[in-house]
Protein backbone atom coordinates (compact mmCIF):
# COMPACT_ATOMS: atom_id res chain seq x y z
CA UNK A 1 0.00 0.00 0.00
CA UNK A 2 1.48 3.56 -0.70
CA UNK A 3 1.56 5.95 1.79
CA UNK A 4 0.77 9.86 1.22
CA UNK A 5 4.44 10.86 1.70
CA UNK A 6 4.82 8.59 -1.65
CA UNK A 7 2.56 10.39 -3.61
CA UNK A 8 4.00 13.71 -2.10
CA UNK A 9 7.51 12.36 -3.16
CA UNK A 10 6.76 11.75 -6.59
CA UNK A 11 4.78 15.19 -7.13
CA UNK A 12 8.17 17.13 -5.67
CA UNK A 13 10.51 14.52 -8.54
CA UNK A 14 8.29 15.48 -11.21
CA UNK A 15 8.29 19.41 -10.27
CA UNK A 16 12.45 19.02 -10.12
CA UNK A 17 12.29 17.54 -13.81
CA UNK A 18 9.74 19.88 -15.18
CA UNK A 19 12.26 23.15 -14.18
CA UNK A 20 15.38 21.03 -15.22
CA UNK A 21 13.61 20.87 -18.44
CA UNK A 22 12.50 23.94 -19.03
CA UNK A 23 15.78 25.15 -17.79
CA UNK A 24 16.78 23.07 -20.61
CA UNK A 25 14.84 24.66 -23.23
CA UNK A 26 15.77 28.09 -21.46
CA UNK A 27 19.74 27.80 -21.18
CA UNK A 28 20.91 28.08 -24.90
CA UNK A 29 18.73 30.80 -26.16
CA UNK A 30 19.53 33.16 -22.69
CA UNK A 31 23.17 32.33 -22.77
CA UNK A 32 23.42 33.22 -26.74
CA UNK A 33 20.72 36.25 -26.46
CA UNK A 34 23.09 37.86 -23.15
CA UNK A 35 26.36 37.71 -25.43
CA UNK A 36 24.91 39.22 -28.44
CA UNK A 37 23.33 42.02 -26.68
CA UNK A 38 26.34 42.47 -24.35
CA UNK A 39 28.44 42.43 -27.60
CA UNK A 40 26.21 44.72 -29.48
CA UNK A 41 26.59 47.48 -26.97
CA UNK A 42 30.37 47.23 -26.33
CA UNK A 43 30.72 47.40 -30.25
CA UNK A 44 28.62 50.48 -31.03
CA UNK A 45 30.45 52.37 -27.50
CA UNK A 46 33.99 51.02 -28.45
CA UNK A 47 32.94 51.73 -32.25
CA UNK A 48 34.35 47.90 -33.57
CA UNK A 49 31.59 46.99 -35.91
CA UNK A 50 30.81 43.27 -35.56
CA UNK A 51 34.10 42.76 -33.15
CA UNK A 52 32.59 41.93 -30.27
CA UNK A 53 29.16 40.62 -31.13
CA UNK A 54 30.48 38.27 -33.08
CA UNK A 55 33.03 37.13 -30.46
CA UNK A 56 30.57 37.30 -27.54
CA UNK A 57 27.69 35.59 -29.51
CA UNK A 58 29.82 32.94 -30.13
CA UNK A 59 30.88 32.64 -26.77
CA UNK A 60 27.61 33.06 -25.79
CA UNK A 61 26.65 30.05 -28.02
CA UNK A 62 29.89 27.69 -26.67
CA UNK A 63 28.80 28.60 -23.10
CA UNK A 64 24.89 28.00 -23.39
CA UNK A 65 25.93 24.35 -25.63
CA UNK A 66 28.09 23.43 -22.63
CA UNK A 67 25.24 24.32 -20.07
CA UNK A 68 22.58 22.38 -22.30
CA UNK A 69 24.77 19.65 -22.23
CA UNK A 70 25.26 19.46 -17.95
CA UNK A 71 21.77 19.61 -18.45
CA UNK A 72 20.95 16.75 -20.29
CA UNK A 73 23.52 14.59 -18.27
CA UNK A 74 22.01 15.61 -14.68
CA UNK A 75 18.46 14.50 -16.25
CA UNK A 76 20.06 11.28 -17.32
Amino acid sequence: MRSPNDSEAEAAALRARMLATAGLALSLPMTLVGGVIVGYWLDRWLQTAPLWLALLGSAGLVSGGRLLYRLWRQLG
